[in-house]
């Protein structure tokens, strides 16, 4: 996998982040602002990805509570969830919360997810990068300089 990036610009919502350049793009799929896939690969596997989604806050909500209750929905709709880290950042300036979790894929068994949560000028941005659990370690790199290269611009 190459691991040449290139500057992302969404068309519509405040956001550019750094994505691999061979990997595929959808704008504004079922609640997503972008969904980002790895190109397949001969045999069957979980593709890595990374999705952006983007939500209005309520007026005078904390980072800490709303990823927190973003991580109780995952609880809710992914199998098996665990929870491995959790831990305060900085994405651009502006602070920031990382979940590094894992779930049970139906067809591909175990996925690492990473999330990165912030917020600014009263929306909600979650950077979210899921990897074959095997593939986490190859892929950390890459999903970090992802995540942490996300720009907001409200």
């Amino acid at each position: 996998m190459s691991a040449e990036l290139e500057t992302y610009r969404h068309p519509s919502a405040a956001f550019e982040l750094p994505l691999p350049a061979e990997w595929e793009r959808a704008e504004n799929v079922e609640g997503c602002a972008l969904l980002a896939v790895e190109p397949p690969r001969e045999d069957s596997h979980f593709r890595a990805n990374v999705v952006v989604t983007i939500e209005q806050l309520e007026q005078g909500a904390e980072l800490e509570q709303w990823a927190e209750r973003s991580l109780a929905a995952l609880r809710e709709s992914l199998d098996r969830l665990r929870v491995i880290d959790l831990d305060a950042s900085e994405i651009g300036g502006l602070p920031a919360r990382r979940a590094l979790t894992h779930y049970l894929h139906g067809e591909f068994g175990g996925v690492n997810l990473e999330q990165w949560s912030l917020a600014d000028g009263g929306l909600g941005f979650v950077v979210s990068c899921s990897t074959a659990a095997l593939e986490y370690d190859d892929l950390w790199l890459l999903t970090n300089t992802v995540a942490e290269g996300l720009r907001v611009r409200t």
